[in-house]
């Protein structure tokens, strides 16, 4: 049964049908790749919240695992931009449909339909902002040395004697937190999955991943162009259900009219 499943699916034919292509760049193009930005909030805080579950085992599991986690934003990102290409499909081929009944198409309507860079430029609108991030925290970012931990309680109990404190001292230094510390630990939030990778022990392949953070942090977004360019195939496969459920309609017609026919003589023989 579910070989000739598969194999009915692999016959589902795709219709393509022509439809009125639109402007790769609009007002609401650009509106979507600012909202774009809430799904890296999203996987921001997945980042985190998963981040330690992910930092374990050996090294290929460790970066087995953390891959697969930049894969599953890049595919939440294509999902979302393969249902809005599917739907521009269908609203580009009903606004050709008006048009070729010589109805006029409103400017915000032709905006509306398909265009194949349309997903391009919605991805570089929300790379602008990430960018604007990651490229000064890739040009200021340093490799990190140990930095002293706290002291005990216990040694609270010798500040009074100088040949103690005085050399310890600098563990008594105090260092405020810039608006620099704050755009790196933004930045390595987004790109949490290359630090597990690279790991924190590794001063010299983190600081490798933050001079590629520009490049790193763009990772998911690259799902988005190539899932909006399914919308046409999308689309044709819609068709091709349609298609495909009228044909059996009409078989089905055929065959129970066939029985019909084939039942009335009978009938008349015995009247």
């Amino acid at each position: 049964m579910q070989n000739q499943q598969k194999k009915k699916k692999a016959k589902q034919p795709l219709i393509y049908k022509p439809y009125l292509k639109g402007n790769w760049h609009d007002g609401a193009a650009a509106r979507r790749g600012v909202g774009l930005m809430l799904y890296y909030l999203l996987f921001g805080f997945l980042f985190v919240v998963a981040g330690s579950a992910l930092n374990f085992g050996g090294t290929a599991v460790r970066v087995t695992m953390n891959i697969l986690m930049i894969l599953v934003c890049a595919a939440i990102l294509y999902m979302n931009a393969a249902k809005l290409g599917e739907s521009e499909v269908a609203f580009a081929e009903i606004a050709l449909a008006r048009q070729n009944a010589g109805k006029t198409i409103d400017k915000k309507d032709r905006e509306r339909c398909f265009h194949p860079l349309k997903g391009v430029f919605i991805a570089l609108i929300a790379a602008i902002p990430l960018l604007l991030l990651a490229v000064p925290h890739a040009l200021t970012s340093v490799k990190r040395v140990y930095s002293l931990q706290l002291l005990p309680n216990w040694v609270s109990g010798y500040a009074s004697q100088s040949e103690i404190s005085v050399p310890l001292s600098y563990y008594q230094q105090q260092t405020s937190i810039t608006a620099l510390d704050i755009l790196h630990m933004i930045v390595r939030i987004l790109i949490f999955p290359f630090v597990n990778i690279a790991t924190t022990d590794n001063a010299d392949a983190l600081l490798f991943v933050d001079r590629l953070s520009p490049l790193l942090v763009l990772c998911p977004l690259l799902g988005y162009p190539l899932g909006y360019l399914t919308g046409p195939r999308a689309r044709a496969m819609v068709h091709g259900d349609i298609s495909t459920s009228n044909s059996r309609h009409q078989r089905r017609k055929l065959k129970a009219q066939k029985r019909r026919q084939a039942r009335q003589p009978k009938k008349n023989e015995l009247v």
